[in-house]
C-alpha cells in the first residue's frame, strides 16, 4: 500500500529567488502550479544575524539573499564568512535594532505589490508544444 505524501515532502524542481523584493517561488512536484511563501510584514519577516564579529548591543537583520551564497550578510551590508541567521527573530521596533537594517527592510517591504500579498499559488501558462491543459 502506498503512503500518502504531503505536498511539502515532495521534491522542489526549481526555486527562484528575487534579490529585489526578496520573494521566492517554487516550481515543484505539480508542473501546472508555482508556489510562493506568504507575504509577511517587516516585523515577522527577518531573522537576527549572528556572528562573533558583529558589534555587541546592536541587532542586525540577516540578509536572506545571502542564504544562496557561501557567505552571509546583514541587510545594512555587513558581510563576512561565518555570519549566519540565528534562530531568533529580528524585531525592527526594538531600540537595539540596527537603523540601517530597518531602512533596508522597509524598502524591501514596499517592493511587494499589495495585490500579490495574499496570493500563494499561480497557474503558469503552458510552455509552447506542451500537453498541459490551458488555464
Amino acid at each position: 500500500m502506498k503512503e500518502a505524501v504531503e505536498a511539502w515532502e515532495l521534491p522542489v524542481k526549481e526555486r527562484w529567488f528575487c534579490a529585489w523584493c526578496y520573494a521566492w517561488t517554487e516550481l515543484g512536484h505539480h508542473p501546472l502550479e508555482a508556489w510562493r511563501p506568504p507575504y509577511r510584514p517587516v516585523e515577522e519577516r527577518w531573522e537576527r544575524a549572528e556572528s562573533p564579529r558583529l558589534p555587541e548591543g546592536v541587532f542586525h537583520a540577516y540578509d536572506t539573499a545571502y542564504a544562496y551564497t557561501g557567505s552571509g550578510a546583514t541587510l545594512c551590508g555587513i558581510g563576512h564568512e561565518g555570519l549566519s541567521a540565528s534562530p531568533y527573530p529580528w524585531v525592527p521596533e526594538w531600540e537595539s535594532a540596527c537603523g540601517a537594517c530597518k531602512e533596508a527592510a522597509a524598502v524591501i517591504d514596499r517592493r511587494w505589490p499589495p495585490e500579490m500579498r495574499d496570493r500563494l499559488r499561480e497557474n503558469p501558462t503552458p510552455p509552447p508544444g506542451s500537453s498541459w491543459p490551458p488555464f
